[in-house]
């Protein structure tokens, strides 16, 4: 009995910080939304997905700890007028790494804009940062169905709060974007409200930011 009753602690105290195992279902829809991508007049639906994610779940407490999924993750477009699917392995930095991870959550709602003004439909996906904001990056969804980045890092994009895959926080203008931040350093700690507009001839955004004036409370 004593024997076995160390075996058991020793068993709990080598144990991973991490419990992971598959997903109930495949593939793992982290979010989805509708727009014209092939201009036939008719939606089509655009959703992140992955085939291979696992659902993990921390058992010890962190900024970054939690029940997530983690996985290889494509941009999936359903072509209304041809029938085709296109993938696109998406993720935000994949010179870094290829891989991405989300909260676990039913899917929610892909934020869809024109940021760059070309005609074509756009949209963003996050990745945690830290216990404030998520870094986010922008993508185009051509006619023929296929995902590109674009303008990374030009600027980087910090969103707070953070905590969506897919951030309707960064709202469109024209040929550009809108999105709050809050910083604490610097000699105007607090929330930051930045524009950034899109330069077609070096492909990239200006940004101009400004401490967000507080509403009076009456």
């Amino acid at each position: 009995m004593i024997a076995r009753l160390i075996l058991a602690i020793v068993t709990i105290a080598l144990s991973p910080s991490v419990t992971a195992f598959a997903g109930p279902h495949r593939p793992s829809v982290i979010v989805r939304g509708e727009v014209d991508v092939d201009r036939d007049g008719v939606a089509d639906t655009i959703s992140i997905e992955s085939e291979d994610a696992e659902r993990i779940r921390d058992r010890e407490p962190c900024a970054s700890c939690g029940d997530r999924i983690h996985g290889h993750f494509a941009a999936v477009v359903k072509l209304s007028g041809s029938h085709r699917t296109v993938r696109t392995p998406v993720a935000l930095h994949p010179a870094i790494g290829d891989t991405m991870w989300f909260w676990y959550a039913p899917p929610g709602q892909l934020a869809v804009g024109d940021y760059n003004c070309d005609g074509h439909p756009d949209f963003n996906l996050g990745q945690f940062t830290n216990s404030i904001k998520w870094e986010y990056g922008l993508f185009t969804v051509f006619e023929d169905g296929h995902v590109e980045q674009f303008a990374v890092d030009r600027p980087e994009i910090y969103v707070s709060p953070g905590g969506k895959p897919s951030s309707h926080d960064i709202k469109p203008i024209p040929c550009g974007f809108e999105f709050r931040d809050y910083g604490n350093a610097g000699d105007s700690p607090g929330w930051w409200v930045f524009s950034c507009r899109w330069h077609s001839v070096d492909r990239s955004f200006t940004c101009n930011g400004k401490p967000e004036i507080p509403k009076p409370q009456w």
